[in-house]
């Protein structure tokens, strides 16, 4: 009996350790997340509660929960700051350029540059009239003023100073954002400067290549594309690189977004797009990453918030996060799933390095919803970290001319 009571209490007392070990093993193990690609199961898994509850800041604004959706976490994952709606898939309008952005950088590279090639079929007089055509092939979603001027300077350079025949222009070229090829032609023809002459669109090029005219290079027309938020640009960008499918795909397939979260409609934003919050700061996190293996920063594509012209100019002022804040706006008029205003980005602090964020508001308060957007992210942020402004970049222009160049 004796031996039977040993063993019995020496069992009751070995049960707490037992079931701490099955315990342990059903704990997500702790995984080593990147800044890209889709968050593994066990990381997500795990039960974070956010140190700012942005459901209950809502609530107290008298707004209905469901219109809102809110992700702000440090680059890294570890630190969970406001959490709403996260998977919940909204609209995101505008912030799909940030995909859009992301998927050209991948697949053409932060120097790649549009060219348009410039050829001549006709005969050069000596008193610098040619006679014949001038074609123009080239798909350049910021060819425009600047760029004729330096085709002119370049002709007479060539000694043609005048033009007795046409201008003809390939079907994917334009001018100034137009989206007609015979109205780009046109303008072309004019800015040109080589007297009254006629233009067209053709299928094809004939005669001698004279020489290339090239772009800026792909990382200032990003900057510009979402400084601006320019839909143009994207619709061309996107098509370069397959389209509001294409860039779909890459997001299902490399970043591994659950295809039922996202749909991307157009690659500017506009009409029925859907992602979460926390799809979009994994495209954000696959940005930063993607920009600093080319050499790039968050804010060389992207403008800063109360210093850069554009979207972002005049937001978060007075929030202590002004030049803190790298980021993209989003807008939809009513027409659109109610209205949207969204804000996506990062922001720079002292003590808790890059803090990534999402904050997307339906609804047709488009003015409410954006004050909403820069008090939420200004109190989250200040309350838990310390902003670190940027750089001041008073004076940096959009799309600067001497980064545009002749190759001959």
């Amino acid at each position: 009996m004796l031996c039977l009571g040993v063993i019995a209490i020496t069992t009751l007392a070995l049960i707490p350790y037992s079931l701490t070990g099955s315990l342990e093993k059903r704990q997500p193990a702790t995984v080593a997340v990147s800044a890209t690609g889709s968050e593994p199961k066990a990381a997500k898994s795990r039960a974070v509660e956010p140190v700012f509850d942005a459901a209950v800041w809502y609530a107290a604004r008298s707004e209905a929960p469901e219109t809102h959706g809110v992700l702000i976490e440090s680059l890294d994952h570890e630190k969970l700051f406001a959490s709403h709606n996260a998977d919940v898939v909204f609209n995101p309008a505008s912030l799909i350029k940030l995909s859009t952005s992301l998927v050209a950088l991948k697949k053409l590279g932060a120097d790649y540059r549009f060219r348009t090639q410039v050829y001549a079929d006709g005969k050069l007089d000596g008193d610098g009239t040619f006679r014949g055509l001038l074609f123009f092939a080239g798909s350049d979603p910021t060819f425009g003023d600047v760029a004729a001027s330096m085709i002119a300077a370049e002709l007479r350079s060539r000694g043609i100073k005048k033009l007795q025949g046409g201008v003809m222009v390939s079907p994917d070229f334009c001018f100034n954002f137009s989206e007609s090829p015979e109205d780009s032609a046109a303008r072309l023809g004019r800015a040109l400067h080589l007297g009254e002459v006629t233009t067209g669109v053709a299928g094809g090029t004939a005669g001698s290549r004279l020489f290339a005219f090239d772009s800026y290079p792909l990382r200032d027309i990003l900057l510009y594309m979402n400084a601006r938020s320019s839909n143009f640009m994207a619709e061309r960008i996107g098509a370069t690189v397959g389209g509001a499918t294409g860039v779909q795909q890459f997001l299902i397939d490399e970043l591994k977004l659950p295809a039922s979260q996202v749909t991307i409609a157009r690659v500017s934003g506009r009409e029925h797009n859907r992602m979460t919050p926390r799809g979009l700061l994994t495209v954000i996190r696959a940005l930063v990453e993607e920009g600093a293996r080319q050499g790039l920063r968050p804010e060389d594509i992207m403008p800063v918030a109360s210093d850069d012209t554009g979207t972002l100019r005049r937001r978060l002022a007075g929030t202590g996060l002004e030049g803190a804040v790298v980021g993209k706006t989003g807008t939809l008029t009513s027409e659109v799933d109610g209205g949207m205003a969204s804000l996506a980005g990062i922001v720079y602090t002292y003590d808790k390095g890059m803090i990534v964020f999402a904050i997307l508001d339906q609804g047709n308060r488009i003015w409410d919803n954006r004050q909403m957007e820069d008090q939420l992210l200004a109190e989250v942020i200040n309350s838990q970290a310390a902003p670190l402004a940027i750089a001041s970049l008073e004076g940096r222009r959009l799309l600067p001319t001497s980064n545009l160049r002749i190759e001959k």
